[in-house]
């Protein structure tokens, strides 16, 4: 009895998404992210459909440059809500898969020196894939502007 109550007290000081590094986006955040997934075979046809605003990892340092670097590129609209000015900017990202498996989480990577580095992680249940499989995910970031 004394384990659960420690647990218990345990898990409301330190709540699990705190502990294991999760943020949750919201738009009029800093920083709002939204990533949406789709999984196709080789025919095109769908396997999976994920989206999320909760990410396990975000490398908040990288991705601002990152978006600084893409909104320099322009294009990006500007909107506003609530009185404010947003600016959102949206990139695809595609790849394919070359051997079966299964996938438990989508990531926004970015070459940094030569490197690829990863700037958010979105984790989830996973799907298999087969190759011949693609994926594409598009990513929402949405921030104020003045």
């Amino acid at each position: 009895m004394n384990k659960i109550i420690l647990f218990l007290f345990a898990f409301l000081l330190f709540p699990i998404c705190d502990s294991f590094g999760g943020y949750q986006t919201e738009l009029g955040d800093d920083l709002f992210i939204f990533v949406q997934s789709t999984i196709r075979n080789s025919d095109g046809t769908l396997i999976a459909y994920l989206e999320s605003t909760k990410f396990t990892d975000l490398n908040r340092l990288r991705l601002e440059s990152f978006l600084d670097t893409e909104a320099s590129r322009g294009g990006d609209p500007i909107i506003i809500l609530d009185g404010q000015n947003y600016q959102v900017i949206r990139r695809v990202q595609s790849s394919s898969f070359d051997s079966d498996g299964l996938v438990a989480s989508t990531i926004l990577s970015y070459k940094i020196d030569g490197k690829q580095t990863a700037l958010a992680r979105f984790a989830h249940d996973g799907y298999p894939v087969q190759s011949g499989d693609t994926l594409k995910s598009m990513w929402t970031f949405i921030r104020p502007v003045s």
